[in-house]
């Protein structure tokens, strides 16, 4: 028995099924490509926008410590962040009653003077040596940004200062310096100032 003859019609049909593998293959192998680019945009993108949220979270994650710089005539405390990317933007500064009653609010000038709360201080301790250092308790309300955001921070300060002697006149209150008695404080300011107050005199 022969073998059938392939007709050169059936000989075209088995090339265009062979031809259109071909081109369904070659359909997946860019289909495939274009998902890998696809994904790999999408992993960049992913790292773009994580990599400032670490970056702002290690700023943000570090508490607000201020420091302070003091003028000449020892009148005034220019205060600065720790961190750079600390932006400070307004400030309320709590005094004990019995220095100042009412509280202090600064805006981009972040600062302490010693007019703020000079007289009251000198009434407050009238009893204390003039030429000694003192210290005077502060609750300080800073709100800040970093990259953009704005946080609130609440901390007690202790004040360093000195009454220098002027004839005929009361003491004189100047500036030493700031440090950190308590950070992050929930709640009302006046509370932990007035107890720090009790406790220095």
């Amino acid at each position: 028995m022969t073998a059938p003859v392939e007709t050169s019609a059936a000989r075209s049909r088995r090339r265009w099924v062979t031809f259109g593998e071909v081109v369904a293959v070659l359909a997946l192998l860019i289909s495939a490509a274009s998902f890998w680019d696809a994904h790999q945009d999408h992993v960049r993108a992913r790292q773009t926008v994580t990599r400032p949220a670490l970056a702002a979270g290690s700023a943000t994650s570090a508490p607000l410590l201020l420091s302070g710089t003091i003028s000449d005539d020892r009148q005034q405390l220019t205060l600065h962040p720790a961190h750079a990317e600390q932006v400070i933007e307004t400030q309320t500064l709590h005094f004990p009653a019995a220095v100042r009653p009412s509280p202090v609010e600064t805006t981009g000038n972040p600062r302490l003077e010693a007019g703020w709360f000079e007289d009251g201080l000198r009434r407050a301790v009238k009893a204390a040596k003039a030429g000694r250092a003192h210290r005077l308790a502060v609750g300080v309300e800073t709100s800040f940004v970093v990259d953009g955001v704005s946080h609130t921070d609440r901390a007690i300060y202790d004040i360093g200062y000195e009454l220098r002697p002027r004839f005929l006149r009361g003491a004189a209150v100047e500036l030493e310096g700031v440090s950190l008695v308590q950070g992050r404080v929930g709640g009302d300011l006046q509370a932990p100032v007035e107890a720090r107050w009790a406790k220095q005199h």
